[in-house]
């Protein structure tokens, strides 16, 4: 782990009825201590390792986070780090985002007390120049981090939506996917193509993913060539008859912990949905994960997406872990109470 930095303490007194003590996040400092802990929470919730130290430097330092205001540690009774978060805004999905990462140490305490900053920094961000009074705030938790469960209960946090994570070896005979008339699939190879998959994403998705919402493509790009694990050789368009109906995006974000790639998103126009191209697309991306000797793939789908989750277990993937997507909603206060 990285030492504190010249002149830091990270020390605090014992007591037993302590209130959390948060301290500001420097990502050139603390991003070894936040990865050990995900590595830590990621072996005791799921059984492996999932997330990297690529990922985590990443989102620590995406488009418009800044550290200093937005990202916390907590610290246990003997000074040692167990846990941190961080709030924001992401392209495409609407309202404010917490990370909550706690590790074994962590206490259903310290997850509250990152939670109250995370809740006052969505607070801040009220009342400005679109005069919002209110956002949603939320949090994707898998079912075996229980501290981190109990905390977002403790804070108001429910109205889940459930995820399976699901996941496919790239070790035996592939599955046959029958071919469409007219379907192609081509990777993106220059702007224009970037731009393609920008308008697809949105046409495929804001209309019905939970909290999701169009966006620019500038601000999506930004967004896109930050992701950590970005892998544009990997993501492709989908084109039938010569249009553009869907897209896929597959990343590297678990290339260093697991061997595998990972499908961010796909999407397919809503207009020509039933007609086999899904499982097109998602062919190609399989044969191209193999080719680059990847050993699976991963990707989470929405529990109440019933054709997806048929297309996928149709193509030999199963269901290893169940995630929820956990919300409430911040206010600005009335009389001191949100």
């Amino acid at each position: 782990m990285t030492a504190a930095a010249p002149g830091e303490s990270l020390g605090t007194a014992s007591r037993v009825h302590r209130t959390p003590e948060l301290r500001p996040l420097d990502p050139a400092v603390h991003t070894d201590i936040v990865w050990e802990l995900a590595r830590a929470r990621d072996l005791a919730a799921l059984g492996h390792e999932e997330t990297t130290h690529r990922w985590i430097a990443g989102r620590l330092t995406a488009p418009g986070v800044d550290p200093a205001r937005d990202a916390r540690l907590c610290l246990g009774s003997g000074g040692e780090v167990t846990g941190a978060a961080w709030a924001g805004r992401t392209s495409g999905v609407a309202g404010w985002v917490v990370e909550l990462v706690l590790g074994p140490r962590a206490t259903a305490a310290d997850g509250r007390g990152l939670l109250d900053f995370a809740v006052a920094r969505c607070r801040e961000g009220l009342g400005g120049p679109d005069g919002s009074e209110r956002a949603s705030l939320s949090c994707f938790t898998s079912e075996g981090e229980h501290t981190t469960r109990a905390a977002l209960r403790d804070h108001g946090f429910g109205s889940p939506r459930g995820y399976d994570r699901m996941s496919v070896a790239l070790d035996g005979t592939p599955v046959p996917v029958p071919a469409v008339p007219g379907a192609v699939v081509r990777p993106l190879r220059e702007e224009a193509d970037l731009r393609a998959f920008h308008r697809a994403k949105n046409q495929a998705y804001a209309a019905e993913e939970a909290g999701k919402e169009e966006d620019s493509f500038d601000a999506w790009s930004r967004w896109y060539r930050s992701d950590p694990g970005v892998a544009p050789e990997q993501c492709a368009l989908l084109e039938l008859d010569g249009d553009v109906v869907g897209f896929v995006n597959v990343t590297d974000r678990m290339l260093e912990s697991r061997g595998v790639a990972y499908v961010r998103q796909l999407g397919i126009d809503p207009s020509v949905r039933g007609r086999g191209l899904g499982a097109v697309l998602l062919g190609w991306a399989l044969d191209e994960a193999r080719r680059r000797g990847r050993t699976g793939m991963v990707l989470t789908v929405d529990r109440e997406n019933v054709r997806a989750r048929a297309l996928y277990r149709r193509l030999g993937w199963r269901v290893e872990s169940r995630w929820d997507d956990v919300r409430r909603t911040v206010t600005l206060p009335r009389g001191g109470h949100d």
